[in-house]
């Protein structure tokens, strides 16, 4: 993986990555503008029963959108902030060790997306359980998500403030 890195995490692909993070960003607030309740995704934590309450305050239609914009545009969206992250992670030290942790975050967004538009598709049935369980699953992506940025902030204050100009006497 280490040489996938070294291959890929050029400053151009990052930049690439960035430009596609903050459109796709973008498109994500766009196309969900006008929804009565904030998307389940941008939650922190929620409980089966907050998640249901938000869920049936959708409608019908809102309930639709919402699956449609999850396939078409949070289904692309993870692959660029996860490679934005990974990259920037190797970019800033040089150890995939490290890299690796945004990646992690693919798979669990993908876990929380696929079962927001099970519960979305199934409503008025509820699967409380599994509602409650995708709490957590988004809480674990935010999690990721923070160490990632955390990681990056640590990077580049060790790299450019703490860096010390040598003293000549």
């Amino acid at each position: 993986m280490h040489r996938f890195f070294s291959s890929y995490a050029t400053r151009s692909n990052l930049l690439l990555l960035v430009a596609l993070t903050i459109l796709n960003n973008l498109a994500l607030v766009w196309f969900f503008r006008d929804f009565p309740e904030p998307i389940l995704d941008t939650f922190l934590f929620y409980t089966g029963e907050e998640a249901y309450a938000i869920i049936g305050n959708y409608g019908t239609e809102y309930r639709n959108m919402y699956i449609r914009g999850t396939l078409l545009l949070d289904f692309v969206y993870p692959v660029f902030y996860c490679l934005m992250l990974a990259f920037g992670i190797f970019r800033l030290s040089k150890h995939a060790g490290w890299a690796y942790l945004p990646l992690w975050i693919l798979p669990v967004d993908y876990l929380e997306n696929g079962t927001l538009i099970f519960l979305l598709s199934q409503y008025p049935e509820e699967y409380r359980l599994i509602a409650s369980a995708v709490g957590f699953v988004t809480c674990t992506k935010w999690a990721m998500v923070m160490a990632s940025v955390l990681f990056i902030l640590r990077a580049l204050w060790m790299r450019y403030i703490m860096k010390r100009p040598n003293e000549e006497t």
